[in-house]
């Protein structure tokens, strides 16, 4: 994992509320991976000195959102569900690394998966649905 965000990574375009947890970036991939990736900053950290729960599940949620709205075509994709393991903290500095898989595709459904890792270990593991909404 690389210890700083790669150049040629493109950022997000982020409105409301994650305007607050970003900037979130998606990284290149030749093998066609949905990756993104932040770096954990001051305003990331809980008291604890690590970085927040929530800001790693906001993360995902942005992270396979945009995922499903890409294999979709849609529009939109709002979360019905996210389920999140809290596996190790990550700390401030560390750039971390979200890959995410589509795991089926229904009608109206996405179902995904992703790993959040950071420099050298893996920190959280995701699940969750979306609803896919009107295409784009």
């Amino acid at each position: 994992m690389p210890k700083d965000i790669p150049a040629d990574a493109e950022e997000i375009s982020l409105g409301g509320f994650n305007k607050f947890v970003g900037p979130l970036y998606r990284l290149p991939d030749e093998e066609g991976r949905a990756l993104y990736a932040f770096q954990i900053g001051p305003k990331h950290m809980n008291a604890a000195g690590t970085v927040h729960g929530g800001m790693l599940m906001a993360f995902a949620d942005v992270a396979m959102s945009r995922t499903a709205r890409l294999v979709t075509g849609a529009g939109t994709c709002s979360t019905v569900s996210l389920v999140c393991d809290f596996l190790r903290p990550g700390r401030l500095g560390e750039v971390v690394e979200a890959r995410v898989r589509v795991t089926r595709k229904a009608r109206t459904l996405v179902f995904l998966a992703a790993e959040l890792c950071g420099e050298t270990d893996l920190l959280l593991t995701a699940s969750g649905t979306w609803k896919i909404g009107d295409a784009a």
